[in-house]
C-alpha cells in the first residue's frame, strides 16, 4: 500500500515526476526523476532522519509523514493519512534549517 502512496504521489508532483524539467528541454527527467522515488526508507529517530535528508535523495518515512527529497526542489513532505495526494503539507529547505527548527517543525506535522 504504502508503494502505492508515493506511486500516486509522484505522479501527481510534477517537480518530483520530471514534468518541468521535461518542459524545460531535459527530455530524459521524465525518466530519471520519478526513478529516485520509488520506495521509502523508514526512520524513526529525528537526528537520523536530519542527517538523512541532508545527505541522501529519496523517500523517508517517519510515522505518518513521507519526505520526499530532492537536491534541485527541497522537500516535499506529505501525511500518508491524507487521501488527497496532489496536496502536501509542507515543502522544508533542509540545507537552511537547523535540527532544533526542524524538530519543531516535524513534531507540529506528526499525527497521533
Amino acid at each position: 500500500m504504502e508503494n502505492q502512496i508515493i506511486k500516486d504521489i509522484v505522479d501527481k508532483n510534477e517537480w518530483l515526476n520530471g514534468t518541468y524539467d521535461y518542459k524545460d528541454g531535459d527530455l530524459m527527467a521524465v525518466v530519471n526523476q520519478p526513478e529516485k522515488f520509488q520506495e521509502a526508507t523508514e526512520i524513526t529517530n529525528l537526528t537520523e532522519l536530519f542527517h538523512a535528508l541532508k545527505n541522501y535523495e529519496g523517500v523517508f518515512k517517519h510515522k505518518n509523514l513521507l519526505f520526499f527529497n530532492d537536491w534541485r526542489y527541497g522537500c516535499f513532505v506529505y501525511d500518508i493519512n491524507n487521501p488527497d495526494r496532489s496536496d502536501y503539507i509542507e515543502h522544508l529547505t533542509i540545507d537552511a534549517m537547523s535540527f532544533e527548527s526542524f524538530q519543531k517543525t516535524v513534531n507540529r506535522l506528526i499525527k497521533p
